[in-house]
């Protein structure tokens, strides 16, 4: 099986914070896509987002990254920041099954993540 790799980027407006997520009947799932060969999993991330997708990711900045199981799989999540976001955008995303939903509706999500408690670098010192 082929490594897995997940992004998002976060979208703050009047109503709150929004989150780039597809969604699969009733649930809500982050971006997607595996490392590419050669690549590190964060160049995957960005050039999915700039060739697949179609956006400008030198719009984006890099506001955190965890280390979660998603679906039974450790998975590298990168979360962005940053864009500029338009309606020529908007169309880009939903083109590919995503779109920007409130945080509030997002607790499911959020919920099924399980992130580690410990960091990598715990491990290190033993």
């Amino acid at each position: 099986m082929q490594k897995q790799v997940a992004g998002t980027i976060i979208y703050n407006d009047q109503q709150g914070t929004h989150f780039l997520v597809g969604q699969s009947d009733s649930k809500y799932y982050f971006y997607r896509l595996p490392v590419q060969a050669g690549n590190s999993p964060l160049a995957s991330v960005l050039w999915a987002l700039r060739h697949t997708i179609g956006i400008d990711v030198d719009q984006l900045r890099l506001y955190d990254s965890i280390m979660a199981k998603l679906d039974n799989e450790k998975v590298a999540v990168f979360v962005f920041d940053h864009l500029a976001l338009d309606e020529q955008t908007r169309v880009k995303f939903e083109q590919h099954g995503l779109r920007f939903v409130l945080a509030s509706e997002l607790h499911e999500l959020f919920m099924s993540v399980s992130v580690s408690e410990t960091t990598p670098f715990t491990n290190l010192s033993k």
